[in-house]
């Protein structure tokens, strides 16, 4: 696996019980506290974006959600006059 050069930074200021803790959970850790750092915030970001990508439900909201999506719904007129309108193309 090729390895990307790290060009970026990012800075962050924290208070002194902050940098004790980091400081103190990096060592434990074995890694220094650069890589601690990313390694925690990169996980968290992560997940974060999976949180918002896989959508998560319980069996009986998941057939409601399908019930739903199978169902035609009803005719909004607004949108039916919208749709019908030329498109715009760009060249």
């Amino acid at each position: 696996m090729a390895t990307s050069i790290r060009s970026r930074r990012i800075d962050v200021r924290v208070t002194d019980e902050q940098d004790a803790v980091i400081r103190e959970a990096a060592a434990a850790s074995g890694q220094t506290v650069s890589a601690f750092l990313l390694s925690a915030a990169e996980g968290r970001a992560r997940a974060v974006l999976d949180e918002r990508r896989h959508l998560m439900m319980s069996d009986r909201a998941f057939a409601a959600f399908a019930a739903a999506l199978d169902d035609p719904g009803q005719r909004v007129p607004a949108l039916d006059e919208l749709l019908s309108l030329p498109r715009i193309t760009h060249t």
